[in-house]
């Protein structure tokens, strides 16, 4: 079989004169012209990552003052032409199997998507074939992080903006709920950046290595160990987190009216076409840390099985009109050569696999190096010998107290510390040495709700910026109905460096860190994010 070479968007500068381009929006037109019960559609396609269609799913009427969302429900969808006979949805065998599977905030992100684009690819290069159009079609990337070129590659290729194909028919790569026009690419707030390729572990636990690069608490590449999980989660990986996140939200936009654009929306991002470019540049991202970056995915069980070690369902994706499954597991997808696809050995490669487009040298973060730490806080000693623990414990510091409001402005919380237990932290950098690691120490932001998916919140302790985060998959995860059940999202900052920097200066022993919450979009109307609790943990050895 041969290996099918996936190639850069902006050949021949993003146009339609890119072949790869021009066929990929042929076929298009073909899958758009399917019903949803239709296992070969786009619209079928689209629901295996999410959708806002089956009853149980959809989007309900909002109570006194709060925002409407139902303009996400596919049926208010106006790109979704009448074609596509939503009212006649496919069986309930074929959307138990098939529909709401993408697995988010879990160390599964990256082989199920993988597997979610090796069934595509396939499909529509069968189309292809079809249409007389060339065998060795391959899915383009769009690499918005290339900076190398004169010209970034950050806006979305013009190919996805024409309004018609250069026979004169509708362009189906061009959708009217698409409100962004690329991406803004730096290491600052409301940005994207590749820095995720420089982690050199996949996740905590499994293979916690030496120490090195990526060996401090929440720096994993591929996301945290969980069983199957269609939501959002405290075990978003770094590559996860940025750029794929962050580029969703960027991408979708909000329009005037501050309604969130298709790709913003977890349940409706697979029915922009340049959903695949996206993803197909985050596997190829994965792809380079394993090959160029040589770092290894989890030879845990676990991993390799997939949800099934845990009792749920196996990873399946559609292969022809009448349902009939591909099975996968996550070992079966976790090299592009030699991939183990319905039966067959399949295989792809990338045409570019460096291993960072834009931070291609590695950042100089204390936080992300131990020896660095060490030797910033004047602690001396070889820290090659040093084995990570498999597990850390960990300890609550302290906590804010009840929920907090947030707006479109700065918002504060005192987060009061237990004594005993920030003394334990003071502690711990006293005596730390290279037989003594000293704790780290993280924030978390717990049950984070609303439903603005495509804005951004930064995050600052004692004015210190720690990080900004996108609040992709908000909305369905403080859905009630939705698969978090109404919880929210979480996320955790490693918060280390600033206090490393406290103690430097004198000033560990405080009463409390001061936690400032910035909502870089401004919130339409009355609507509102509420935080159900701001944490700081410290993490030992």
């Amino acid at each position: 079989m041969p290996t099918f070479t996936r190639k850069n968007a902006w050949n021949q500068n993003g146009t339609l004169d890119n072949p790869d381009l021009l066929w990929y929006a042929k076929a298009l037109q073909v899958m758009q012209a399917r019903p949803i019960a239709d296992p070969t559609s786009w619209w079928f396609y689209a629901a295996i990552h999410g959708e806002y269609l089956l009853p149980g799913n959809t989007l309900p009427k909002p109570g006194p003052g709060q925002p409407d969302y139902r303009y996400l429900n596919w049926v208010n969808i106006k790109y979704i032409p009448v074609g596509a006979h939503l009212s006649t949805v496919p069986k309930k065998k074929l959307t138990d199997l098939f529909w709401d599977q993408c697995q988010h905030a879990t160390w599964y992100f990256t082989p199920w998507h993988r597997g979610y684009l090796v069934a595509l690819e396939n499909l529509i290069r069968k189309i292809i074939v079809g249409l007389n159009g060339p065998a060795d079609w391959a899915l383009p990337y769009w690499n918005y992080m290339n900076q190398a070129n004169s010209g970034a590659q950050s806006d979305i290729p013009p190919a996805f903006t024409e309004q018609h194909l250069p026979d004169g028919s509708a362009n189906p790569l061009l959708v009217a709920e698409r409100y962004g026009s690329g991406v803004t690419v730096g290491n600052g707030r409301r940005q994207a950046n590749d820095e995720c390729q420089w982690d050199t572990i996949y996740t905590e636990g499994a293979n916690p290595g030496a120490a090195g690069p990526g060996d401090l608490t929440g720096y994993y590449y591929g996301g945290g160990e969980t069983g199957f999980n269609h939501a959002g989660g405290e075990e978003t990986g770094d590559l996860e987190s940025n750029p794929h996140n962050a580029v969703h939200g960027m991408v979708g936009g909000n329009n005037k009216a501050k309604q969130a654009g298709l790709m913003g929306v977890p349940n409706t991002a697979a029915l922009d076409p340049i959903f695949y470019l996206h993803h197909a540049n985050i596997d190829r991202m994965w792809a380079a840390w394993n090959e160029t970056g040589k770092n290894p995915n989890p030879t845990d069980a676990n991993w390799q099985t997939g949800p099934a070690a845990h009792g749920n369902s196996r990873f399946a994706m559609p292969l022809d009109v009448n349902g009939t499954a591909w099975y996968y597991k996550p070992k079966d997808v976790s090299t592009t050569i030699g991939l183990a696809y319905n039966g067959t050995t399949y295989a792809y490669t990338y045409d570019d696999l460096a291993l960072a487009s834009f931070d291609t040298k590695q950042p100089a973060r204390p936080l992300m190096n131990l020896a660095a730490r060490l030797t910033r806080l004047n602690i001396a000693g070889d820290v090659k010998n040093i084995k990570m623990a498999n597990k850390k414990e960990r300890e609550l510091v302290g906590a804010s107290q009840g929920s907090i409001t947030l707006k479109s402005n700065e918002t504060n919380a005192n987060v009061q510390l237990k004594t005993a237990a920030w003394k334990s932290v003071s502690n711990s950098l006293l005596q730390a040495s290279v037989t003594n690691i000293p704790d780290e120490v993280f924030l978390q932001l717990e049950g984070v709700k609303g439903g603005n998916d495509v804005n951004f919140l930064s995050v600052y302790v004692n004015d210190e910026f720690v990080k900004s985060v996108s609040l992709f998959g908000l909305l369905n995860a403080s859905m009630q109905q939705g698969a978090s059940s109404g919880q929210g999202l979480t996320f955790k900052f490693n918060i280390t460096n600033i206090v490393d920097n406290l103690h430097l200066s004198h000033n560990i022993d405080i009463n409390s860190l001061n936690v400032k919450i910035k909502v870089e979009d401004e919130l339409p109307g009355e609507e509102q994010i509420t935080i159900d609790r701001v944490s700081v943990y410290r993490v030992s050895q």
